[in-house]
């Protein structure tokens, strides 16, 4: 099923290779850029490629129970850990200047780079979930990629005042820091890699406070934010300015030819503050694109509502196979 020439190799050599998650890092075809990827069972399948792009929280693929969900629904997850975000290389450092990440270099450089990754891969008719904060990449991956059926935008921070979001309290002056200089910046990430070094099991249940569903995901899949909670010891904060300018700042702004062409939906939880709700539906309706909630979840919505997710993505596949 390769059209073109594919190299892997396992980005974390201690880990078991029996894992059905494994993270392998691929190479783009004719060139020396590499990201890391996890393709559930290993191997491209005829099934519907469910391709998940990482937010900055979370930079690991979602659990085993969802991933076989899927599975039995035809689907086969593929998770994407976006450049720079504890594994592979991030972006040049040239574009990842204020300016460059002002005038939209760098993340139009970083779509520009997943389209490659699905030509590798030789992915088509592909569903495309985008979480959190990575959902400024994947607006941009629809628009570069023909091989992207349909697009779910899971949480995404395009609206005016995002901060009523940011639980705990105390996150929010920290988030606010690096966006007002280098070295507020700077002594945000620092503060945040400690407390993820010293309590990742702490750091995600109060990250995650405002939803029974996101805390549940939490407690069930530990290991997972573990993992993660070491991953972003190695994401520099330019990286993590990058991410949240582009969230937080310059996506806020955008209008309904944004979104023009874009075959998708803004999925969202009911687990979440009203306040959100309604800045949502208002930037759903600004934005002329439809809006879909879900019982459950908020961070993590679319691990904890399978279901809808499933009702959202079946109308708009093309089935290469029965699931077996």
């Amino acid at each position: 099923m390769l059209g073109h020439a594919l190299s892997v190799r396992s980005s974390t050599p201690a880990q078991d290779i029996s894992d059905p998650r494994t993270v392998k890092r691929v190479t783009i075809d004719k060139s020396s850029i590499e990201i890391d990827v996890m393709i559930y069972r290993h191997e491209i399948s005829d099934r519907t490629p469910l391709v998940i792009v990482n937010s900055l929280e979370l930079p690991m693929p979602p659990s085993q129970g969802f991933c076989d969900l899927m599975w039995q629904a035809g689907f086969q997850v593929i998770f994407i850990r976006r450049p720079g975000f504890g594994g592979a290389p991030g972006l040049p450092a040239a574009l990842m200047t204020t300016q460059e990440v002002k005038n939209g270099a760098a993340v139009i450089t970083e779509a520009a780079l997943l389209q490659r990754l699905l030509e590798t891969l030789d992915l088509h008719n592909v569903v495309l979930l985008g979480l959190g904060t990575g959902n400024s990449v994947c607006v941009r991956l629809c628009k570069l990629s023909p091989n992207i059926s349909f697009a779910v935008f899971s949480n995404p921070l395009f609206h005016q005042d995002v901060w009523d979001i940011v639980r705990p309290r105390w996150m929010q002056s920290m988030v606010r820091q690096t966006m007002v200089s280098k070295g507020g910046l700077r002594f945000t990430v620092m503060g945040l890699k400690s407390a993820l070094r010293r309590n990742p099991s702490w750091f995600y249940r109060q990250f995650a406070q405002k939803s029974a569903g996101d805390l549940e995901y939490v407690t069930e899949n530990i290991a997972d934010f573990e993992a993660a909670s070491r991953l972003m010891q190695n994401i520099a904060a330019e990286t993590v300015h990058y991410d949240l300018q582009m969230a937080l700042v310059l996506d806020t702004n955008v209008d309904r030819n944004f979104f023009r062409d874009v075959n998708g939906v803004i999925l969202c939880g009911t687990e979440t503050t009203e306040d959100w709700k309604r800045q949502i539906q208002g930037q759903s309706e600004r934005l002329d694109f439809p809006l879909v909630f879900a019982p459950s979840g908020d961070l993590f919505v679319p691990y904890k509502s399978p279901d809808t997710l499933l009702e959202l993505i079946e109308p708009h596949v093309t089935r290469a196979a029965a699931p077996n």
